[in-house]
């Protein structure tokens, strides 16, 4: 994990082949499976994975309310990178929110396993928890990835 300025870095190896992780990223009901931090679980997802296309998704929170997040695809490489707009937030929840950066970057790591490179920039004036909070809510996440496919 790497936190300077205004971006988090989290490498995490996965133990599945890259195109199977990379549909873990870009299909919505696996989306919903593991794409959140502790405590919530997952609500509903819609994606849209091409340049330009949109996706959101929604988390049940621990205390009963929804939330989650939206991007826009900025760079769709097949089986090694996407790179999106993002927001904290459901879609049109705060139209004139802050917006940031995130790239996922798959790379083989042996047979059946993935190496996953999350990068999430840009984000200047981070959400609720900041930085802290921005790391820890994808470490959680990765972490759910991995069992995500243990229990597959």
């Amino acid at each position: 994990m790497t936190t300077s300025g205004d971006s988090v870095q989290i490498v995490k190896q996965v133990a599945a082949p890259v195109d199977r992780v990379y549909q873990a990223f870009i299909e919505p009901e696996q989306l919903v499976s593991w794409m959140h931090p502790d405590g919530f679980t997952g609500h509903s997802a819609t994606n849209d994975p091409r340049e330009g296309g949109r996706g959101e998704l929604k988390h049940n929170l621990p205390d009963g309310g929804i939330g989650g997040f939206n991007w826009v695809y900025l760079e769709v490489t097949e089986n090694e990178r996407l790179v999106m707009d993002w927001q904290f937030g459901p879609e049109g929840a705060d139209p004139d929110g802050k917006r940031s950066r995130l790239t996922i970057e798959l790379h083989e790591a042996g047979p059946g396993s993935t190496e996953v490179t999350l990068t999430h920039d840009r984000l200047g004036e981070a959400p609720p928890g900041g930085h802290v909070g921005v790391n820890a809510g994808w470490t959680q996440a990765l972490d759910s990835l991995g069992r995500y496919f243990e229990n597959d």
